[in-house]
Order: C-alpha cells, then structure tokens, then sequence
C-alpha cells in the first residue's frame, strides 16, 4: 500500500497570528510499514521513522520536519548547505572551506577545527551515522526524503546528540518491476548534472538499484591576485561524481537482507571565503595569491537484515565507511600586495574511518504497549596532518625533506601538527509507549553511554614538544519523558523533557599553556511543549512547539597564549528558548501555501573568562611592533591578557528570526498535459558567528533569497521539463562567517550561491 504523494511546506500570514513560525515539511512517499496504525493513514499522510518505528508525522510527538524528495529537487536543494530556511531552527553553515556546522535551534558544532570533536547534530544516511563531518559536503543522491528531528536525540540513535538528526532515507530496490529514469540538467555557470537510475527485479525475490550522479559548474566567485603560475580560477565550483549500488533479497514475508554501497567524490577548488578586509568590493570576486584545492573521497557501505518474529522485528544494522579529505588554503584570504606578507596551508589532510553494529528489536502492531531495544557499538580512526608557512618573502618556498630537524626547518614554516586519534562508542537503549487511555499515551526511553578517546598529537614535528599523549572516559545516562493527549482525532497536544548528550575528547595541540588539554562532554535538559493540528477537513495543517534547553559545558575553540596551541574548551552554563510552527494550507484542490517561521534566544550565563583571539591577536601584532617575536615570553604574556567575560553573552548560530513561506499552483493545460510551478521566499535573520560576540566582526547578517521552479509534464508521457531559478533578484546573501582561530586570525564571510537558472529534461519509466 502507497499514500499519495504531496507536499507540507508551511505558511505564515493571514490565516495564523504572525507571531507562530511555520516550517517547509513536505509529504513523502513511503509505504506504509507494519507498525504503522494502518487504520488511521489517510491520503496525504506523511508516513516517517522519526525515533526507528513507523507512524504518520501528525502523530508522532516529537517537532519533526520531512522534506520530500520532489521538494529537494524543486527548490535545487542538492546538500545539506542547501537545506537553510526550509526546517524550523536549522542553520547550516561553512566552518573554513571545507567542515560543514550544522546547528538546530542553536546547538551545533562550534570546535569544528578539531576532529576529535563530535558535531552535536549528527547526520545519518538510512539510520547509519556518517562519523566524518568532512563527508557532510557530500551531495544527496537518490533520495525518498529527507527527516530533521529537532531537540536532543538521547535514546534511539547510534550517535547521541544533542541538538538533533538529520536523516537522510534513500530509495529502497522494487521487486515489483523493472524502472528508472534519466534526467539532464543544465544552466549558466556552464552546469551540467547528469543523473541515472535504474532497478532491476532479477529474480521473485531479488532486486537490484543504481543510481549514478555527474554535478559540475563553474565557480561562482573568482580569484583576483593570482600570478602566472597558478592562473585565475573560480571559487564555489562544483565537479563531483556520485553513485549509488544496493541490492535487496526478500527470501520470505519474514526475512530481508540490503546490501547498499555509496561513493562520492570532489575534486574542486574549494569555497569562496572573502577578507573583511579585501579592498574589492564586488562580493564575487577574491584578492588572494595563493590557489585553493578541495578534494574529498567518502565510500559508505552497510547491511540491513530484517528478521519478522511475530510479535516483533529483529534488525542488525552493520557500516563501515571511509573519508579522505585533502586541501590546499590561503590562510589570510588576501594577497601579498595588500598585506606585504603571506600565510599559507599547501597541505591540510583529514582521515576519518569508522565502523559501526547496531542491534534492535522493535515491537510489532499496534496494541497499548510499544518499545524498541538494541545496542550499538562505534569505532573511529582519525588523522590529520597540516602545514602552515608564513612569512614577508614575495617568493614563498613550500619544499620540505622528512625528517625535520633544526637542520633543515624550512625558514617559513609556520605551523604543522600529525594527530592520530581514535574514539569507541558502546550503547544499550530501550524505549517504550504506553497508551494508557483512548487518547492519553505516555513514552519513557532510556540510554547508557560509554565513550573512550585515545590522542597523539606532535605539533611541528616533536622538533619543540614531544609527541603528546592523552585519553578520555566517559559514562553518560541519557533518554526522554513524553506525555501525548489527543484532544481529537485530528489534534493532539504533547510534552517532553529529554537529556541530550556528546562526548568529550582530547584537543589538537601538545604544550598549550592555558587551554586544557582534554575537554568535557556536553551535557543539555530540554523542555518542550508542542501540537499537532488539522482542520477543515485536513486542508489545514498546522504545528508548533516551544522549547527551553539547559545546556552544560559548550564545546567551542579556545585560542592559548601560546600561538597555535589553542583547542577544545567548555563553557559552563549555556540557556536557550524558543518557539516554531509550521503548516499546509491546500486553499484548493490545485492551489497550496506552506511555510515555517522560528523564534530563538538565548544566553551565556555567569561569569566566564576566556581568551578572545582577535583580542590575542592584536596583542601579537603590538608585540612585533615593539620587536617580539610570537614566541617570545613577552609576546605570550600579553596574549594571556587578552581575555574577555563572556557573561550574557548570545549563543552562536541562534538566529532571532527565520523561517519562509511557499506557494504551489497545479495547472491542467487542456489535453496538453500539467503543469507545476512553485515559488517561495526564505528569510535567515543576523546572527552570532561565535561565543565572544566580538562587535560587527562576529555579527552575520541577514538575507532574504526568493526561489521559484515550473515543471511541465506532457499528458500520457513519462517526460517532465522543469526550470528552476534560485536566489531569483541575485542577493549577496552572507551565509555564513568564519574567523580563523589559529596565528592569523583572518576573518571571511562566505556568500550563498548566485542567481542560477537551471532546466532540465526527465524520462521515466
């Protein structure tokens, strides 16, 4: 059995008081699963897997957006950084030109310069947890939807969290009958993306799905300053390869087995990061003398086994995964002509592998008394490895000869740093829903956590500190407490009270003088109260929530006295609240409004001090002024004065104020065929770039983007034509800022994409 396929993107205005939010949800098509209350789904009802047991999302009392794939694709939403002002609370941003920070109602990732740090909204493909924040660049491919669970995630998921999941599900193989599609996309910026999938039934019980990608286009912004030997070239280009393999055996109505292989692959040169200080105007264009490379490897394979007992379903869940990451960076954004020095990384690599088994058996139907139970087991191996060269000499040399010594240590070497760490994961879970009366329900979950992190880390090359060796432990006991009431069978009211947690580790540095040298997990109590609401006989759908998280010991990076030892560090106390809805209004059988709209605040509460980097690097640039070098102990002493309380201070990555509304018109063309055309506007208030709330500098503004798509289907064709235009009145949209916490502290803001116009044909069948 299938529910039909539609959209719940949300709407703001007339209807609803301006003061509720509305989010960009859209109806995907899923089967209904076993556990599903099949009685109650009706057409247009979104079937979601939110906490790993199917129900419709108007009952499942949790704040949960589901983004369909045709609503991916429409809005040109192809990655995750795609994703802002469509879920209520979510910012995606760049953390330097290769980390993605995703962050829900502000709890993200704010020591992303550190790889043994976790993010705190973890991102899943098919329930596997992708372990490297690296691979978070990667494109989506061959998707059935897409599931953003706000607010701690404690019980259920491989990776606890503490802001929320993303859950990217992908299409199953059919062994129902041969079909796929093709489809050719191209647009200015010389874009071309060229997708195919084909499934396979092979045999009653055997199918076969693949799904290949090619995304290339030329770079949005373009470097200025280059010499002859590098030449000029874009920043913000895409050239990528993505596939996808995945078999499914379905032996017996009891038993299946899915085998699923992923790859992606960039080879680009890397995001657009423009110098507050670059003296060219144009947002587009970059002075920098140094090129940027980006190239990133990620293969994901896992297997799902199924097993039907009865009275229950029994699940194993085995991954393994393997991300290389390499880039190339000019450090200062800037060129030599401008700044009469240079600081520049030819050689910044991060490997991430992990494996990881999950276990659970989950309850089967749909009587008073549901649960889940399982264990899960993670192991990670990280590296990296870095250079830095600096210096006041036009012509830079890079050449190094391992081993270093005294003897051969380039003059211009900066900075380098060899880390080798890794992290495992043990977990036991279990969660269950009682529903104690016709419309009262009760769910009580429950998760134990032990976490043990190893670290080496040799900061240039042992030549000033020996390799430093350092590990964590961690127990953590996290889990929820909700009560559900159905005031009707079409509204019902909830509230939550849930513990989130992420796990400490061990910083990349080896002698710092001040930053500790391991760090303490995150730890957060979240208090939410929410509804879930149809009227007018289901045209009118509408949900909203209010929150109050009570955060402990932030993870964010802490710059040292000492240069380049910076790290990991902890503030106390961290509170955040905030209110969001979204809803559907169908005004009519061919004519759609949907939106979301969020409100977040929050703050950093008592007194706490710490070293500011811009204000450490004033005292470095005063210093050798005065004729210190940057290791001098006079140097090192004024830096260590250069700290700042950051009592009240606003949380990073809260917007006041986002969200956006859409509208979707369905036209029959005569006998000719149909024809789909949506727009929407999308609004992602200012916001602090960091903890110090350092003035304009930490300030990222705000944008508005207007998007719009028509698509024709031709009657009794398998074809569809579509245009798609993005960021419609070309809006430099700031979408993110990043300050470089290491020596140079250069601070860039990077710009969402440029106005793109995009068409394309698909043949299905």
């Amino acid at each position: 059995m299938k529910i039909m396929r539609g959209k719940s993107k949300f709407l703001v205005g007339a209807v609803f008081p301006a003061a509720l939010g509305l989010s960009a949800a859209a109806n995907a098509q899923v089967p209904v699963a076993a556990d599903a209350d099949a009685a109650s789904v009706n057409a247009g009802d979104i079937i979601v897997t939110g906490e790993k047991q199917a129900t419709t999302l108007q009952r499942a009392p949790l704040a949960l957006t589901a983004l369909s794939n045709d609503t991916l694709k429409q809005s040109n939403i192809t990655q995750l950084i795609d994703m802002n002002g469509f879920v209520p609370g979510l910012t995606v941003a760049n953390s330097g030109s290769f980390v993605r920070v995703v962050s829900i109602r502000g709890i993200g990732y704010e020591a992303s310069d550190n790889l043994s740090a976790e993010p705190g909204t973890s991102f899943h493909i098919d329930g596997v947890y992708v372990a490297s924040p690296y691979a978070l660049q990667q494109d989506f491919l061959d998707l059935q939807r897409v599931e953003v669970l706000r607010g701690p995630q404690g019980t259920v998921f491989g990776q606890s969290a503490t802001g929320g999941i993303i859950n990217a599900i992908t299409e199953k193989p059919s062994i129902e009958a041969l079909s796929g599609s093709a489809q050719i996309e191209g647009g200015n910026y010389d874009l071309i993306r060229a997708t195919a999938t084909l499934n396979v039934p092979l045999t009653d019980t055997l199918a076969i799905r693949g799904t290949v990608q090619r995304y290339y286009h030329k770079g949005f912004a373009k470097q200025t300053s280059l010499g002859s030997a590098y030449g000029n070239y874009g920043l913000d280009d895409a050239d990528r390869i993505s596939a996808k393999l995945s078999v499914l055996w379905t032996p017996s109505d009891r038993f299946s087995a899915q085998l699923t292989a992923q790859y992606f692959n960039a080879d680009e040169h890397g995001a657009a990061q423009k110098n507050l200080d670059d003296l060219d105007p144009d947002p587009r264009r970059i002075s920098q003398d140094y090129p940027n490379k980006y190239k990133l490897d990620f293969f994901l394979t896992y297997a799902d086994l199924q097993y039907d007992l009865g009275f229950g379903t029994i699940k194993s869940l085995t991954s393994y995964q393997q991300t290389r990451n390499h880039n190339q960076i000019d450090v200062d954004r800037s060129d030599f002509a401008t700044t009469g020095a240079y600081d520049a990384q030819p050689y910044w690599n991060n490997r991430v592998d992990a494996f990881s088994q999950e276990l659970n058996l989950s309850s089967n139907g749909n009587g008073p008394f549901t649960y889940i139970v399982g264990a899960y087991f993670l192991y990670q191996k990280l590296g990296q490895d870095i250079l830095e060269y600096a210096g006041t000499d036009a012509n830079p040399t890079y050449n190094l000869t391992l081993p270093l010594t005294f003897a051969n240590y380039p003059y211009n070497l900066n900075y380098a740093l060899n880390s080798a760490q890794r992290r495992y994961s043990y977990a036991g879970f279990a969660q269950a829903k009682w529903k104690f009366a016709d419309r009262l329900s009760g769910t009580v979950g429950l998760r134990y956590n032990h976490d043990y992190f190893t670290s080496s880390n040799s900061t240039l090359f042992n030549i000033f500190a020996p390799t430093v060796y350092a590990q964590t432990k961690e127990n953590a006991l996290t889990g929820k407490g909700e009560l559900d009431f159905e005031l009707t069978p079409r509204n019902m009211v909830y509230t939550s009270v849930s513990r989130g947690y992420k796990p400490g580790g061990v910083s990349n540095n080896s002698t710092p003088l001040l930053v500790p040298l391991t760090y303490q997990p995150e730890h957060v109590w979240a208090y939410e109260l929410g509804t879930k609401n149809r009227f007018f006989d289901n045209r009118v759908t509408f949900n909203a929530a209010a929150f109050f998280y009570d955060y402990k010991n932030l993870q964010y990076q802490e710059e040292d006295p000492i240069p380049f030892q910076g790290g990991v560090s902890n503030v106390p106390k961290t509170r955040i609240w905030g209110a969001e809805a979204e809803a559907t209004v169908q005004i009519t059988g061919n004519l759609k409004l949907d939106g979301n709209l969020t409100y977040l605040d929050g703050e950093l509460v008592g007194d706490y001090i710490t070293l500011d980097p811009s204000r450490a690097h004033q005292a470095t640039l005063a210093a050798a002024a005065l004729g210190f070098g940057p290791f001098d102990g006079y140097t090192i002493g004024q830096r260590a004065l250069a700290v700042r309380n950051t009592n009240g201070n606003l949380p990073p990555k809260l917007p006041k104020w986002q969200g956006a509304i859409g509208i979707s018109h369905t036209l029959e063309v005569a006998s000719f065929g149909t024809l789909k055309s949506h727009a929407e506007f999308i609004y992602r208030g200012k916001y602090q770039y960091r903890i110090f709330n350092d003035g304009a500098r930490d300030v990222v503004p705000n944008y508005t983007q207007v998007n719009a798509n028509f698509a024709f289907t031709p009657q009794d064709t398998h074809w569809t034509i579509a245009v798609t235009l993005t960021n419609v009145f070309d809006k430099a949209g700031i979408a993110s800022r990043y300050s470089n916490p290491f020596g140079s502290f250069t601070t860039s803001d990077m710009y969402i994409p440029p106005r793109q116009v995009i068409g394309s044909v698909k043949y299905e069948f």
